[in-house]
């Protein structure tokens, strides 16, 4: 793995700040000369997002069948609803004009199997109309909620059941049943009775409404989750079981995440950051805690999927782990050398965010590139939303540039950690 203070030798710097400490806070300075930096909508313009790390094309035909249920759903319901009650009858033409307006547009998440999410979010919208609708005119739901949702669960237990996680290698069984074990959970999640159909549903037609659109969604949940499968397994006729293989690889990268995580425990769940400067109004404070705060994450999450036998995306969250500790300890370096505590300005975040998407850039040239993108998509989210902070006004420019600093410093340990999975993987 390249070394911290490599790394730390080739940031350039935050703003005017050099690695000696010489353009730096003086420790126990209390920061409250800093000025307020109003940042241009410009600052941190967005990233383009590589190529989804799914193995194989996903069919448009998933988002396809999903749009063509909803606009049969929306077909039952009246554009001018006549119900007696006649708020009720405004506010479902209101949704319903909202939901059939959200099918004219096109779903914007950068990686397909993103966007199916979001058209199963809107054929679960055109789902609860309907069903809201039929509540309000005296139509009752409650036995064909309680079918479906009982059909589903069963269809899901056999799907679960049947899995042999078959992929030509146990790299593309993590990447292709991440995808799928995410989706099974979604499923069980919208499968729980938590909104339960309402025994007056005339009286209460919203949730009703909202009780069959939860399983409508499960419904479309589990749908993908088969399909996604298939559409891989038809691209692979070496395609064989992996089960052992990423249970034997998670419990591997089980104990190293462990022993990676034990270098930073100090510096874990802490009520300050623990340095002798001040950092409030830095970008060091940020940089620190958004860090320290994704190792926590990160870690959790992995040892949850691992205990919860979702063994794909255990593997999937070890990588993002060991890169988020990585990030952590070069954070850590440059602090206590002086970084990231200088003046933050215009310059200093548009050249922060030059060398975020720099680093960025260079995954691509990773050995497992799908994998690498993979463990890459936190620094990706982190680019999608500052932008929209900033535009909107929301962003505060010393914050801004820690999180660019974070951003960078991940991705520069997203190579190392992807090569350390990759061979724990093999």
């Amino acid at each position: 793995m390249k070394s911290r203070r490599a790394v730390l030798a080739g940031l350039g710097t935050v703003g005017a700040v050099g690695l000696t400490g010489c353009s730096a806070l003086p420790f126990g300075d209390d920061g409250n000369d800093r000025e307020d930096v109003t940042l241009p909508a410009d600052a941190v313009e967005p990233v383009s997002w590589p190529e989804s790390p799914f193995p194989v094309a996903v069919p448009g035909a998933l988002a396809d069948t999903h749009r063509e249920r909803a606009q049969e759903l929306l077909a039952e319901v009246p554009a001018d609803p006549n119900v007696p009650n006649g708020a009720v009858a405004e506010e479902l033409r209101s949704d319903r004009e909202r939901a059939a307006d959200r099918l004219g547009d096109a779903a914007e998440d950068p990686w397909p199997i993103e966007r199916l999410s979001a058209w199963r979010s809107r054929r679960e919208a055109a789902a609860t109309v309907r069903g809201a609708y039929r509540a309000a005119t005296g139509e009752g739901d409650a036995e064909a909620v309680t079918e479906r949702r009982r059909t589903v669960r069963e269809r899901l237990g056999s799907f679960v059941a049947a899995s042999e996680y078959r992929a030509s290698s146990p790299l593309e069984a993590a990447l292709v049943y991440a995808a799928v074990e995410e989706l099974v959970t979604d499923c069980r999640r919208y499968l729980r009775p938590d909104r339960p159909y309402p025994s007056d549903p005339v009286a209460r037609p919203f949730e009703a409404g909202q009780a069959l659109g939860q399983v409508e969604r499960a419904r479309a949940t589990l749908g993908d989750a088969r399909r996604l499968e298939d559409a891989y397994l038809a691209e692979r006729s070496d395609a064989s079981s992996q089960w052992s293989a990423l249970i034997d690889a998670s419990g591997r990268l089980r104990f190293a995440v462990a022993r990676t995580r034990s270098t930073v425990d100090g510096f874990l769940d802490v009520g300050e950051p623990p340095f002798e400067a001040n950092l409030d109004g830095t970008a060091a404070r940020t940089l620190f805690v958004e860090t320290s705060r994704q190792v926590s994450s990160t870690v959790q999450s992995h040892e949850e999927y691992r205990d919860d036998g979702d063994y794909a995306r255990a593997v999937i969250e070890a990588g993002q782990a060991v890169a988020a500790v990585e990030a952590l300890r070069t954070a850590i370096d440059g602090i206590r050398d002086g970084a990231y505590q200088g003046e933050v300005t215009v310059d200093s975040v548009t050249e922060a965010a030059a060398r975020a998407r720099e680093a960025i850039a260079a995954v691509e040239a990773s050995e497992h590139r799908r994998l690498a993108t993979h463990f890459l998509r936190p620094a990706l989210q982190t680019f999608e939303y500052l932008p929209r902070h900033i535009e909107e006004g929301y962003a505060d420019a010393p914050r801004v540039q820690g999180d660019l600093a974070r951003v960078e410093l991940y991705a520069r340990a997203v190579p190392a950690a992807t090569a350390f999975v990759a061979q724990r993987l093999e």
